[in-house]
């Protein structure tokens, strides 16, 4: 059989410079599949930031696309232009069904919605993938990352399959693949290692069958090698591996981002208490209508695990230990409606935030409006899995009724909450500011009430039952008592016998104390469904804390006192009688009676937007930037390299190869000012070129010296060297004063006297004989161990 028959290429006419032979229909399909499945693996790891499957077909349509338009481009001579027009055309004609469908006609048909979509998510889902929590959901322009990454990755690794000169290009495109899919994805990947170990070892044995496909060779003993060495990669990788940190993670793009939603740019909660309190939240408007949930279900806002002395707030968030701030996309349990044991409907009226109504576990919430699902709200519902709180980037709109399925453990009896212990396990961390007050208050109580110890349950009860028998309730509408929670109102609280206050300061004040005795107790602000539910306005808002018990979880405890149990100053003398005028003191500045509204929680962590501030930071890490690559720049071996060179010539041994040396110096010197002499070129002809441009300097003199002393009958004397050196040096601190400064800069780490090209050569070389000789020890290891079996 020739050998034309036995290579599988389908041989087309040449129509221009460069092309290439097509191959046969069953290696190019062949090619197809592995490139296709090779993708799917390598774009994997985008899985753990992605939720359902859309994201594998967006991959996968992506992929087919590619792989076929290269096809195409191929078998009909498509320019790069043409092949670029095709791809945009596929994109915008197949993205609309795949990856924005809910902007389709029927999920199918391209309209203007979608194709708008399609054209600016180019740009924006990059940025959304990265910022917004994970798992990504389905909706929005977030499926255009994987849809893209398949399209491009599929269709330039084909190109260089079918039509270059260098079809093992194909494999270090894919890799790229796998670099961008591990970048967009999650800081836990599954299998990533034996993922990566198939994907090697099933593209290096396919470009390598592939290149010698018209050769005969024993296929088998190269494939178990191609086998052995992967897999002693493998374990090599997976010893390192071991050997690490076990509790590090992946770092991603998203780990280097500013995240979408962080609760410490909002305000505290807690320190609006006040203002629902006001009218006409208090009686007139309605905050929320409830349905379906029992009257006295306690539905939170926001839960807070930290006092800093001012406001009580959240003691994570993005780069922090703890998770009481790490937000996550909320993704609905399909088993919700068998798990379940509290399902309602809460519809926003006149209530403003970021802080959506829950209660319990959330295990389905579907935001509705007008009676059909919000998707666009649905993928801005965020939720924290620690404390459960739910929030919507950008804040809830009024009429978006949410629906509601939880899981609401059964209430516990005093005195089955007394018999259990804390739960150990829980780490926050301590108040900031634990005002004496309240600590002296505490222990009098212990000991007014005969409190006889105990941790847990029974601490937790004590102090909720004496913030409720020992003071009194007022909202400080009608009287004169001050709002907020910072440390120097919980002093007041409690440095009188008769505590005075609302919700706000009872729940704050029962968090600080319990935290400060060893309870894992957090401050919750939310309300309580109403009687018969219906509408909630703001008189039905209250905060409560939480205590995390052994077995139970959290279990909630209210430390206000009733509303009817108000403080009755005593009148015993009807009629005033006049009193002495006694100089007052003057009235020490506490506190402002209101809280602020747009008080943030941290208070004091975050500050104003300094653009000037910014700009220097920018400023000074490029600086840092510059000096570190200033430092490790290579051009600092160019120019080590010329000074060894130069010292290297001037201090020949032999007078002849000295004064040579002078004249070659000459030369390099000219050659980076960017004299380009005729290659072969003689001395005088190099001279007579560098004359046209420093027609001062006496090049051809120095040429006719040189050959003069090389040539001639007589050998140079060291004397004579050293003086045509000193002449070389004349001529070059004239060359230099003929050029301008930053030409003579640039010539100093010019590459143009540098030999890299042989000295590149020689490494090929030599990488060249490396590798096949670690091959042929390779091939004698595995023929041998057959051998001995």
């Amino acid at each position: 059989m020739s050998q034309s028959m036995s290579n599988p290429v389908l041989v087309v006419p040449h129509r221009g410079r460069g092309r290439r032979d097509l191959p046969a229909w069953w290696l190019a399909l062949v090619d197809a599949v592995l490139l296709v499945g090779l993708g799917v693996l390598c774009a994997w790891p985008l899985r753990e930031a992605y939720s359902g499957s859309r994201w594998l077909v967006a991959v996968v349509v992506g992929l087919v696309l590619g792989v076929t338009i290269a096809w195409l481009g191929a078998r009909w001579r498509w320019g790069p232009w043409t092949t670029a027009l095709a791809a945009a055309a596929a994109y915008l004609l197949v993205g609309s069904a795949v990856a924005v469908p809910d902007r389709a006609a029927g999920g199918v048909v391209p309209t203007a919605d979608s194709l708008h979509d399609l054209a600016v998510g180019l740009v924006r889902a990059w940025r959304e993938a990265l910022t917004l929590p994970v798992p990504l959901g389905e909706s929005g322009v977030v499926l255009i990352v994987p849809l893209v990454t398949g399209l491009v990755g599929g269709l330039v690794a084909a190109l260089w399959l079918w039509r270059s000169r260098w079809p093992g290009l194909a494999g270090p495109v894919l890799g790229l693949v796998l670099a961008l899919a591990a970048s967009f994805g999650d800081v836990s990947a599954q299998a990533a290692l034996t993922r990566g170990l198939v994907v090697a070892a099933v593209g290096v044995i396919w470009l390598r069958w592939r290149s010698m496909l018209h050769l005969r060779a024993r296929w088998g003993r190269r494939i178990l090698a191609t086998l052995v060495v992967v897999g002693v990669a493998g374990g090599a990788a997976t010893g390192l591996g071991s050997l690490g940190d076990a509790g590090a993670h992946r770092t991603v793009l998203r780990d280097h981002v500013d995240p979408p939603f962080d609760p410490h740019d909002y305000p505290s909660p807690l320190a609006k208490f006040r203002a629902y309190k006001k009218e006409p939240l208090r009686t007139e408007d309605t905050l929320f209508t409830v349905d379906g949930l029992e009257s006295g279900t306690l539905v939170r806002f926001a839960v807070m695990d930290t006092y800093d002395g001012i406001v009580w707030n959240v003691s994570g968030g993005p780069g922090s230990a703890h998770d009481s701030g790490t937000f996550r996309r909320l993704r609905n349990d399909p088993d919700a409606n068998a798990k379940a044991s509290v399902r309602g409907e809460i519809t926003i009226g006149s209530y403003t935030g970021v802080w959506v109504p829950s209660v319990g576990e959330t295990l389905s919430m579907t935001p509705l409006t007008d009676g059909h699902v919000d998707s666009d709200a649905a993928s801005e519902l965020v939720i924290n899995p620690e404390t459960g709180t739910v929030a919507q980037v950008g804040g809830v709109k009024p009429g978006t009724t949410f629906e509601i399925e939880a899981d609401v453990p059964t209430p516990l009896v005093d005195e089955e909450i007394s018999s259990l212990e804390a739960e150990a396990g829980v780490s926050l961390p301590p108040p900031a500011i634990v005002p004496e007050e309240l600590v002296d208050r505490v222990q009098r109580w212990q000991t007014d009430d005969g409190y006889g110890g105990g941790t847990g349950g029974a601490l937790a009860q004590f102090l909720r039952d004496a913030f409720r028998e020992h003071g009194f309730y007022s909202d400080g509408i009608d009287d004169d008592v001050p709002a907020g929670h910072g440390a120097s109102r919980l002093a007041m609280l409690t440095k009188t016998t008769t505590p005075v206050g609302d919700a706000e300061q009872y729940a704050a004040a029962m968090g600080v104390i319990g935290q400060r005795l060893g309870l894992p107790i957090r401050v919750v602000v939310g309300f309580k469904v109403p009687p018969g539910g219906g509408d909630v306005r703001g008189e039905n808002v209250t905060a409560w804390t939480e205590v995390k018990l052994k077995g139970v979880g959290w279990v909630p405890f209210e430390p206000t006192p009733p509303e009817d149990q108000k403080l009755r100053r005593p009148n015993d003398d009807p009629e005033e009688k006049p009193q002495p005028q006694v100089l007052q003191p003057p009235r020490v500045p506490g506190e402002p009676k209101e809280a602020s509204d747009n008080l943030q929680q941290g208070d004091g962590q975050r500050k104003e937007l300094d653009i000037l501030e910014v700009l220097g930071t920018i400023l000074g890490i490029a600086f840092d930037i510059a000096k570190v690559v200033l430092l490790l720049s290579p051009l600092w071996g160019v120019l080590l390299f010329k000074r060894l060179r130069r010292r290297r010539r001037r201090r020949a041994d032999d007078a002849t190869t000295r004064l040579t040396g002078a004249w070659h110096e000459l030369a390099d010197r000219m050659r980076d000012l960017g004299v380009r002499p005729v290659p072969g070129a003689t001395r005088r002809e190099s001279a007579y070129a560098a004359a046209d441009r420093y027609d001062a300097v006496p090049v051809v003199t120095l040429a006719h010296t040189a050959d003069r002393h090389v040539y001639g009958a007589d050998e140079p004397t060291l004397d004579e060297a050293q003086a045509y050196w000193a002449d070389v040096d004349t001529a070059l601190r004239r060359i230099r004063k003929a050029t301008p400064w930053w030409r003579r800069v640039a010539a100093r780490f010019s590459l143009a006297s540098v030999p890299w090209r042989p000295a590149v050569e020689r490494l090929r070389t030599w990488a060249a004989g490396a590798a096949q000789r670690i091959a042929v020890r390779v091939r004698r290891r595995v023929a041998g161990i057959f051998r001995r079996r």
